[in-house]
């Protein structure tokens, strides 16, 4: 009987992946930036599935392309799962007047959480190109930022 048990919760978790992968939902969600890119360029932004808002007002759509796609996502390339989506539209000049990729448009951006020194950030990538990404390390990166995944609502 618990090896039954055992074998449908695990059946369960490898359906389902761990919770991290799975850092946006359709519910708007506010995060303030924590790493140096994202405190220079986005600011504080507000996050679902279907949109994100910058600080200025200007914001990307987003389309849910894959949402647990399997790869080398985080920092250090670890986190095993993002969620991958399709972007459009522009947001422009953000703070200071950086770009989200320099002067090139932004068609797919990944996310995925990961703890560091005792905190979970929500990362965020940005690509550039055709190919949907499979991991941090393409070349298509143009660049990443990282949120607080612990701001009061």
């Amino acid at each position: 009987m618990c090896r039954s048990i055992l074998m449908l919760l695990i059946a369960m978790w490898i359906l389902i992946g761990p919770a991290s992968s799975q850092p946006l939902f359709e519910d708007s969600k506010a995060f303030d930036p924590s790493s140096e890119t994202a405190m220079a360029i986005t600011g504080p932004v507000i996050l679902s599935t279907k949109r994100m808002v910058f600080e200025t007002g200007r914001f990307l759509d987003l389309e849910v392309h894959d949402p647990k796609s399997s790869g080398n996502w985080g920092a250090s390339g670890d986190v095993p799962v993002a969620q991958v989506f399709r972007v459009s539209g522009d947001a422009g000049p953000l703070r200071q007047g950086n770009t989200l990729c320099g002067d090139q448009p932004v068609t797919y951006m990944a996310t995925w959480s990961e703890d560091s020194s005792g905190f979970t950030y929500l990362g965020v990538a940005m690509f550039t190109g055709m190919e949907p990404p499979a991991g941090i390390a393409g070349q298509a990166l143009c660049a990443t930022y990282f949120f607080s995944m612990d701001v009061p609502e």
